[in-house]
């Protein structure tokens, strides 16, 4: 099918497709608008490094080589807030609900480049089941870094600080629902433009049918020959052929 067919195609059935926008559109609007609200606690905890009081001395590494030594240790800290080495404990403690994986996909946590600092946001139905997980992950990650050994080769303790306690949203986390609509409507614009391809389709009469008809129509007019036939080399039995030449002889004997 060429640009212009296309454009034909679906030209005579603009109806179909522009019903299908706007309902795809205003359905997933609707949905969510109306769907229950999600509030999001946040909290920010600092990971510093300071040498052990009741250990030896120990040889510091370059300062370049201890400030990726730093960021590797964060950037771990950042990555296991949502897995079940932290999340676990805290649906125990909390009494929660949720198994690990629907805990995991509420937590969302960030460490930016050149940074100590551990950012973690918390999505829950209620307000202040968000802020409890927030502040029950950031003490899990607490203990985790107190048993934790120094990071290898920078011989520095890793310590964990809440700089920012998590504490209930005021209010529920605003719903982009216009956003929603307009990738709806162009699910149904997609849709609507298949739906008139297709109708295109069978009304020209397409090769696939076409195709499928004859198809059947020769497995229709082949079966009673398929049935007739007999199978070749089976022993006993032979052809028309060599039965007309058969009789032929008979005949003239």
């Amino acid at each position: 099918m060429d640009l212009a067919h296309f454009r034909d195609t679906i030209g005579r059935r603009w109806p179909i497709v522009l019903a299908l926008t706007l309902l795809c559109g205003a359905f997933t609007g609707v949905l969510a608008e109306r769907r229950p609200p999600v509030y999001r606690a946040e909290t920010q905890m600092l990971v510093t490094f300071a040498a052990e009081t009741s250990a030896a001395p120990q040889p510091r590494p370059p300062a370049d080589e201890a400030g990726r030594l730093m960021q590797r240790r964060v950037k771990t800290y950042a990555t296991m807030m949502d897995t079940p080495r932290l999340t676990r404990p805290v649906i125990d403690s909390l009494g929660l609900p949720y198994s690990t994986d629907d805990l995991a996909g509420s937590v969302v946590a960030s460490s930016t480049v050149d940074s100590l600092a551990i950012d973690v946001a918390v999505t829950d139905r209620s307000a202040g089941t968000a802020a409890a997980i927030a502040a029950a992950l950031a003490a899990e990650l607490q203990r985790i870094a107190e048993r934790d050994l120094p990071p290898a080769g920078l011989g520095l303790k890793a310590h964990v600080a809440v700089v920012r306690a998590a504490a209930p949203p005021p209010r529920p986390e605003p719903v982009r629902w216009q956003w929603y609509a307009l990738g709806g409507a162009l699910g149904g614009l997609a849709l609507g433009a298949g739906i008139a391809l297709v109708l295109g389709y069978r009304r020209a009469g397409t090769p696939v049918s076409a195709d499928v008809r004859a198809l059947w129509a020769t497995t229709v007019r082949r079966r009673p020959a398929d049935a007739v036939a007999e199978p070749a080399g089976v022993p006993g039995q032979s052809d028309g052929r060599v039965s007309s030449a058969s009789v032929k002889e008979r005949q003239a004997s």
